[in-house]
């Protein structure tokens, strides 16, 4: 009986040595306490946190090892780079914290390369994929307003003429790329209401004189919008759907991915409203895709499509020549069909350039039918085609990286 009870103080005595406290004291390169830190306790191999405590105004911290082991102390503050520490019999440990060093943004708009912000020289506004997430913007109007510099112009109802004017410039002097595609005509202008937003992943926009490196036309402003790229070896399936008043809805859903040396996202879009007005009704389609593919070490393939199709009411048009006035007909309408498509072949050569070799295609087609315009405009009925663009070109470039 007496050989059990010594066997029982023993074992005690050994737990109480195993679940001693470990003190933690947080400080910064300054040796200052660094109050509400959060410190915690992790297993060496699972990464399972199994306890976790907030330092207190002295910075100190106790957290209770839970026996014999290999730990790790991970101590996590604002402003400060996370420090992670390995512990074993330690009774007592102070922790020194970094500054976090500053975050940085890479460019690719300011000078057709990626580049850090901070080293572009230009004036550069990014709308990352989370902050687009957030917004939800429906076309690329409702996104360029919020960014400093941009005044957007839109006619009054949902998909009517929107235009863009940069730091006093006209309307013409901006330039849109898509996918590394032009998708304006030089000095013409661009509507920015009839542009989905639906699976974009960034916006770049490059305001002042610095826009002119990609040419004459780009005067005040470039705009650049990129297609969501899939990344996870699971696929990702998003859907939705939503709506409001005036029989307002949106309905979107998309698939994306990434296994092996491939890369995919599919994905489409429906938005719809009837507007406030007479003939204010407004329709929008977009499917397209982004597959990309490593045929080996140092080449990639990615090949993009997108496809638009939009339906406004034309709301009318008011004659202030003298005739009397045109009320809104509602057999009046207009249509923009558009197709890009684009191949793009990166080659990353052993002596450290990178050639990349780019085809696209781009058909834009525009159809009005407004009866009640301007007289000396003839249309055919139901329909006349105002406009049509069909554009096919490609380039070859390269850097040294």
């Amino acid at each position: 009986m007496r050989v059990v009870r010594v066997l029982i103080l023993l074992l005690s005595f050994s737990l109480a040595a195993f679940a001693a406290d470990l003190k933690v004291k947080v400080v910064d390169p300054q040796n200052a306490a660094v109050a509400g830190a959060q410190v915690s306790l992790l297993r060496v191999g699972d990464g399972k946190i199994l306890a976790a405590q907030i330092t207190s105004a002295e910075g100190a911290a106790v957290l209770s090892l839970p026996g014999e082991g290999t730990y790790r102390v991970q101590v996590l503050a604002p402003g400060f780079a996370a420090e992670t520490i390995e512990v074993s019999s330690q009774v007592e440990l102070t922790v020194s914290l970094r500054l976090a060093t500053a975050s940085e943004t890479v460019l690719v708009t300011a000078t057709r390369t990626p580049v850090a912000g901070e080293a572009s020289g230009s004036d550069v506004d990014v709308l990352g994929g989370a902050q687009l997430t957030t917004m939800r913007p429906t076309m690329a109007s409702d996104a360029v307003r919020f960014l400093p510099g941009a005044i957007v112009n839109n006619t009054g109802q949902r998909g009517g003429l929107t235009s863009l004017f940069v730091r006093g410039g006209e309307s013409r002097y901006n330039k849109v790329i898509v996918d590394g595609v032009t998708i304006n005509e030089p000095g013409g202008t661009f509507d920015f209401g009839t542009l989905p937003m639906d699976q974009a992943d960034r916006v770049e926009f490059v305001r002042g004189a610095q826009s002119t490196l990609y040419g004459s036309d780009a005067m005040t402003s470039v705009v650049q919008v990129w297609t969501r790229t899939g990344s996870t070896a699971v696929p990702e399936l998003r859907f939705g759907a939503d709506g409001g008043n005036f029989e307002t809805a949106n309905g979107y859903a998309s698939l994306a991915g990434a296994r092996g040396r491939f890369d995919y996202n599919l994905f489409g879009n429906q938005f719809n409203t009837n507007g406030a007005g007479i003939n204010n009704a407004f329709s929008d389609s977009l499917e397209g895709a982004n597959v990309g593919v490593a045929l080996n070490e140092r080449t990639s393939l990615r090949v993009r499509v997108r496809h638009s199709n939009s339906h406004t009411g034309v709301a009318g048009e008011w004659n202030f020549n003298g005739s009397p006035l045109q009320p809104p007909d509602p057999s009046d309408w207009s249509q923009l069909n558009d197709v890009l498509g684009s191949v793009e072949l990166a080659v990353n050569a052993p002596s450290g350039w990178q050639h990349r070799f780019t085809g696209f295609d781009y058909v834009y087609r525009y159809n009005e039918l407004n009866l009640n315009g301007d007289a000396d405009r003839v249309f055919d009925f139901p329909s006349h085609e105002v406009d049509h663009i069909n554009r096919v070109g490609g380039g070859i470039s390269g850097r040294l990286f």
